[in-house]
């Protein structure tokens, strides 16, 4: 008895199968492909042979043979698709751009539909690791939702330019309304036609793109044309670099700071008053009021900076052969008696493929590797090989022996457990949204792991506060985000301390903020006075990964209202 015909072609490939496949019959594939096998293949053979005959049978077979199980395709958008369950282990989960978990159907240069690629997304640069396993790009800081379209222009015809050091935006024209950000001075932002009044503005007030009011008291120049804001000689942030800004250190204690270029007379005379001054009162900080400091001191001084102090330079000029740098606040202040920092290069890890990179165990001190004198023996020999601090090493387990804990690696070497700081997953907090994110700090292990709902995405050191009690427990949120931020504590002698433009600060709780430390390199180790230090790179890294984002060109922005709700900051011992 002769062999019956092959229904399935043997000539046609897939992807022409699918061209020719009608409309309806992509739908059913869809739906089959998400089933088992001998579902798909029943289901199959039914509707089939009901709606096209064998032909279709045939190909159907041929488009679900290597069909996923666990993506829908959206083959036709009036057809919707029941959610599929979200897994942590799926490289394709929330931590792309789109965060969409659905395979879409690739368009073909006919505008046909293509069957779904079986090629899973990398997701964003900044989300990729390099050979090092950190991070490649930064995520961006600027709410790329809002796009000034006609309307927009219709609604804020106005150009405005920033001519004092900084503006605030309000959220109403009140008294005393709230924050909603701020505009750096060379900031240019759009206006409303007309002026409001209220809330003691004796100026008026104009409503700004995309959203909040601006008190022209401030400091802003309106034109119906467009401005050059190149006449404000205000360096603008460098929003992709780890250092928006330049930052000199003061290496002199009683440095004067000058409203103008001194005269020599001028420089001398106070030069002597700040000497006089560190001789009665040592590092205490000179009152900034010229009512409330020595009379000695001439009127052309701003104020005097101590040693290891910051300041963030915008320029260097000359005069009479003295070489001096001009601060961003525009006070001057002689080069010599500065020097320049870059900051501390360390980065921390993505984890592109979430739970399964972790444990990362890193190194907080160089303390070496022990191994024990004999199998089961407790006592410990050197060994030569000494991780870098910072780095990361496979340790395998925990252990104990003696009174002491101690990291065990593969091959038996240990290391003390407070030299390690061991980055783990933990559970997501209630409350929080499965696809929010939100950033775990521990403060024993002095590290931090920023997760995307359940899926740990980034891990790094961090310096936390040196007493307990300083950096807040529990369960905060981002209540505003600034590029930079003037930090200022001036109780006495050694624990004063004034850094201008301290980057990527993000407040959480009162004046604890994340942001970067420029000005050292411990991390890994407890140090600040309750803030969560993090290298320049990792905090600008961070800042884009955090909510609210800022609109483009704003310097700050306050969570709540118009620019929505913080990132949720959890902090546990």
């Amino acid at each position: 008895m002769p062999h019956a015909p092959q229904l399935r072609p043997q000539v046609i490939h897939r992807r022409e199968l699918w061209h020719r496949l009608p409309k309806r019959a992509k739908r059913v594939y869809v739906r089959v492909s998400t089933m088992d096998t001998v579902t798909q293949r029943r289901i199959t053979e039914l509707l089939g042979s009901f709606l096209l005959g064998g032909a279709i049978v045939a190909m159907a077979y041929e488009l679900t043979a290597d069909a996923p199980t666990g993506d829908i395709a959206q083959a036709d958008n009036d057809d919707p698709q029941p959610d599929t369950p979200e897994t942590h282990d799926d490289p394709g989960g929330s931590i792309y751009a789109d965060n969409n978990h659905e395979a879409e159907a690739e368009e073909d240069p006919q505008g046909e539909s293509q069957p779904p690629s079986e090629a899973k997304p990398e997701g964003p640069l900044w989300m990729q690791a390099d050979e090092n396993g950190t991070y490649k790009s930064f995520p961006p800081i600027f709410n790329e939702d809002t796009v000034f379209d006609a309307k927009a222009e219709e609604a804020f015809p106005k150009y405005a330019l920033v001519t004092s050091p900084a503006v605030m935006i309000r959220a109403t024209t009140d008294k005393d309304p709230p924050k909603l950000g701020i505009l750096r001075g060379g900031a240019t932002v759009r206006m409303d036609q007309e002026l409001s009044f209220g809330g003691g503005c004796t100026k008026g007030w104009h409503k700004v793109f995309p959203h909040g009011w601006i008190c022209l008291n401030a400091g802003v120049k309106v034109s119906s044309e467009p401005l050059d804001a190149g006449i404000v000689n205000i360096p603008d942030a460098r929003i992709d670099d780890p250092m928006p800004y330049n930052y000199w250190r003061v290496s002199h204690n009683a440095t004067p700071f000058f409203h103008r270029l001194p005269s020599f007379g001028e420089q001398d005379q106070a030069d002597e008053a700040g000497q006089a001054w560190v001789a009665e009162k040592g590092r205490e900080p000179m009152p900034t009021h010229p009512s409330q400091r020595p009379e000695a001191v001439p009127a052309v001084v701003k104020e005097y900076l101590n040693a290891g102090y910051y300041v963030t330079v915008a320029s260097e000029t000359e005069r009479s052969k003295r070489r001096f740098v001009r601060t961003i606040r525009g006070a001057y202040a002689r080069k010599y008696q500065l020097e320049q920092r870059e900051g501390s290069q360390f980065q921390g890890m993505v984890l592109p493929n979430g739970a399964d990179d972790l444990p990362v165990y890193w190194i907080r001190r160089e303390t070496g590797l022990k191994q024990r004198e004999a199998e089961g023996s407790e006592v410990l020999i050197d060994t030569d090989k000494n991780p870098e601090r910072r780095s990361r090493y496979p340790f395998v387990r925990k252990v104990m022996m003696g009174t002491h804990e101690y990291y065990e690696d593969a091959e038996g070497r240990v290391m003390r457990a407070y030299a390690v700081g061991y980055a783990r997953k933990i559970r997501r907090p209630a409350g929080l949204a499965k696809d929010e994110r939100w950033i775990h700090v521990d403060l024993s292990e002095q590290v931090l792991v920023a997760y995307i709902g359940d899926r740990p995405v980034f891990t790094t050191l961090v310096s936390t506060g040196k007493e307990p009690g300083m950096t807040p427990i529990g369960v905060h949120r981002v209540q505003s985000k600034h590029i930079a931020t003037s930090m200022r504590d001036q109780p006495v002698e050694d624990e004063a301390y004034s850094i201008e433009d301290v980057p990527w600060t993000q407040y959480f709780h009162n004046n604890v903020a994340l942001h970067g430390a420029f000005w050292h390199g411990g991390f890994g180790l407890v140090r600040s006075h309750g803030c969560v230090n993090l290298s320049p790179a990792d905090a600008r890294w961070l800042f884009g990964f955090t909510n609210p984002m800022l609109p483009e060109g704003w310097h700050s922005a306050y969570a709540g209202r118009s620019n929505g709700e913080g990132t949720a900051i959890v902090v546990t011992e």
